[in-house]
């Protein structure tokens, strides 16, 4: 189906007499360790100043996570990190270090997007994070 499209687009660019132009870039598939699972939940992150700052999470993987916040973050910065991860009427909580990967503008919303990957997690959590997200690709199996 792909070949049926890309010849389709190559056949409207000849018709349209810009045959000569680069083909528009398919988009490849992202190559990462980790599924991501897209989530709305608070986390806090502890600053180097010693303040607790809550964020919001957006999305989680094994590998890090992705959240919006209201100021910048330089990369390579190590901030510590909590969330609490919903299971059935229980909350199971993960603290982690993660360092920062990048951190852009979003928009004119005055928030930043920062991308976070897991360095070292606290006893268990990783265990209680793992559980979590195997339950989240069970759901989104079914």
């Amino acid at each position: 189906m792909a070949d049926e499209v890309e010849e389709f687009l190559i056949e409207a660019r000849k018709r349209a007499g810009i045959l000569d132009q680069a083909p528009p870039q398919t988009k490849q598939k992202e190559k990462r360790k980790h599924t991501r699972f897209r989530v709305n939940m608070p986390a806090f992150i502890r600053l180097s100043s010693g303040d607790v700052v809550k964020a919001q999470a957006v999305d989680l993987s094994m590998g890090g996570m992705y959240i919006e916040y209201g100021s910048p973050a330089d990369a390579g910065k190590v901030f510590e990190l909590l969330f609490d991860l919903p299971f059935d009427n229980d909350f199971k909580r993960v603290y982690v270090k993660a360092e920062v990967v990048r951190s852009i503008i979003i928009g004119d919303r005055d928030v930043f997007g920062i991308a976070l990957v897991f360095r070292e997690f606290a006893r268990d959590t990783e265990q209680v994070l793992g559980k979590y997200l195997d339950l989240r690709a069970l759901k989104r199996s079914l």
